[in-house]
């Protein structure tokens, strides 16, 4: 009896032990993880510097790098060279860190290009915020602004190479443009931090900045260009921001493509129905021909498939993917 009683006492003391060592290691530890967090959202909004991308924190939480974007990046350096420039032969060989548009001199461009859309990413999956248009009497928005909150993600919309890395303090902020290897070049203004580095060489949906505030602007989102040449083209023409998918599988610049408009940047339209040049009309994503899917976490070829009632063969010849094609959470598969 009187042993039963002292195994019991040591239990009740172990048990008391055990319980304050974990409420100790929690506080502890959420103490840490609050200094972290802390300090890191500091770094953020106040470093420009590259980094250790591993450091780096976007959407409230730590970056979750895309590793399989970052193996295909890899490997798309392996059989691209380093210092291969995208469409060299249609810029002219012209290849400047320094501004957005520096193709002023530049002869002999094409009268027409067809531009290959299959591969796009949104570069955030904000809504629109301000349009492509007039702002004043004077000022003109060259792209359309999306909503994001300062630390987060913004993605590559194409295959291609870093051409410019500047701040610019009346105007884009911290900014970097993509030369597509489809062509296009995409600008991306009033970032935070860049993940990437000029020159560099980045896949469709890769991480390259986090959102900001920086340069003219009165409140975090993203300002977002496509262009041709150093030419502007009205965004809207290529992407329905509402659906979040490219108009069509190409699309095919001529000069219209680089008209302005009288609408207001401040007034926002239903991008699918946008009115666009008559090469580019006729939006099939939206009008029920084709549907696209996208991709989330957890999704598989299979599971896709028997969702839409297609087969996994058929998605992997619309999309010209295998079934050993990493699916990549926010992008879009077409599925009819």
């Amino acid at each position: 009896m009187e042993r039963n009683k002292k195994i019991l006492k040591v239990k009740i003391l172990l048990s008391a032990s055990l319980a304050l060592f974990t409420l100790s290691a929690f506080a502890q530890s959420n103490a840490q993880s609050s200094a972290t967090r802390s300090e890191v959202n500091y770094k953020q909004l106040h470093s420009t510097s590259l980094g250790d991308q591993q450091e780096l924190f976007a959407d409230g939480i730590k970056l979750k790098m895309d590793l399989s974007v970052l193996e295909e990046a890899e490997a798309a350096r392996e059989t691209f060279d380093i210092n291969e420039i995208p469409c060299d032969d249609i810029y002219g060989g012209i290849w400047k860190n320094a501004n957005v548009n520096i193709y002023g001199a530049l002869k002999n461009a094409p009268d027409s290009f067809l531009v290959n859309l299959n591969n796009f990413t949104m570069p955030h999956e904000g809504r629109m915020t301000s349009n492509f248009g007039r702002r004043g009497s004077r000022r003109y928005h060259y792209g359309i602004d999306l909503k994001l909150q300062t630390g987060d993600t913004v993605y590559a919309a194409f295959d291609g190479k870093i051409r410019v890395q500047q701040f610019e303090r009346r105007g884009y902020g911290y900014f970097t443009v993509i030369r597509h290897v489809n062509g296009l070049e995409t600008v991306y203004g009033h970032l935070s931090k860049f993940l990437v580095k000029e020159n560099d060489f980045v896949k469709s949906g890769q991480p390259i900045a986090l959102g900001g505030n920086t340069g003219r602007s009165t409140g975090s989102h993203l300002h977002f260009e496509t262009r041709f040449l150093g030419n502007p083209i009205n965004p809207n023409f290529i992407i329905d921001f509402n659906n979040k998918v490219c108009h069509r599988d190409e699309y095919l610049v001529t000069n219209s493509s680089f008209r302005k408009t009288t609408q207001s940047s401040r007034v926002l339209v239903n991008s699918s129905n946008y009115k666009e040049p008559t090469s580019t009309r006729n939006n099939k994503y939206v009008s029920g021909s084709v549907k696209y899917h996208r991709i989330k976490s957890g999704d598989t070829l299979g599971a896709i498939a028997i969702k839409h009632g297609v087969s996994v063969s058929k998605l992997c010849k619309l999309n010209n993917i295998t079934t050993k094609t990493t699916l990549r959470v926010g992008k879009s598969l077409r599925v009819s």
